[in-house]
């Protein structure tokens, strides 16, 4: 048993290691299978030869592990959501850069910096009516601009979305409970 245990922490080592890690869960692993609700992954994990084999015949600990997941629809892309998944999430650029010019507008805007949307319009080249959609991104809910500047927001909610799709409130609560549900926004980890 000794031998054992200090065979998988040698194991957990080496997969926590920024160079070996790929190259070591490529050795670990067994195989994939894909379905609709999730994923299955079959691990092999080594142990020193100890002159017992397992039913394959190899030494080592067979590791079964289902991860389920969702597919996600996020503007052209399609996102695969892992149940369970704790790891910060990428940040999504262009909902990002969206909501950060339109709440620099609004400021602008309620400055009287710029007269009007159609001022605005000609100013960033664009025609008044994705101007007109975009304003809208400028009086998203504080917590919903914190959770897409962390890469928290669910996967769905595209620049699209915010300025074409839904028709957000002004309440704060009603925006964060019509893009997250009652539950709202996952905390920071």
């Amino acid at each position: 048993m000794p031998a054992i245990l200090e065979s998988a922490q040698a194991w957990a080592e080496r997969l926590r290691s920024t160079t070996e890690s790929t190259s070591v869960l490529a050795e670990l692993t067994e195989r994939v299978e894909l379905a609709r609700e999730g994923v299955k992954l079959f691990l092999q994990l080594p142990f020193p030869t100890l002159g017992t084999a397992n039913a394959e015949g190899r030494d080592g600990l067979a590791l079964t592990r289902f991860v389920p997941m969702v597919m996600k629809r996020r503007g052209v892309e399609q996102r695969i959501v892992l149940g369970g998944a704790s790891s910060p999430t990428e940040v999504y650029q262009p909902l990002l850069k969206a909501v950060g010019r339109s709440r620099k507008w609004v400021k602008e805007l309620m400055a009287g910096q710029i007269q009007s949307v159609d001022e605005l319009a000609r100013r960033e080249k664009l025609d008044g009516r994705s101007v007109r959609r975009l304003l809208g991104l400028g009086f998203l809910s504080p917590r919903i601009v914190e959770a897409i500047t962390e890469g928290r927001q669910p996967p769905e909610i595209t620049v699209i979305a915010l300025s074409r799709r839904l028709e957000l409130p002004l309440l704060w609560s009603a925006q964060e409970e019509m893009l997250c549900g009652p539950r709202g926004f996952t905390p920071r980890s």
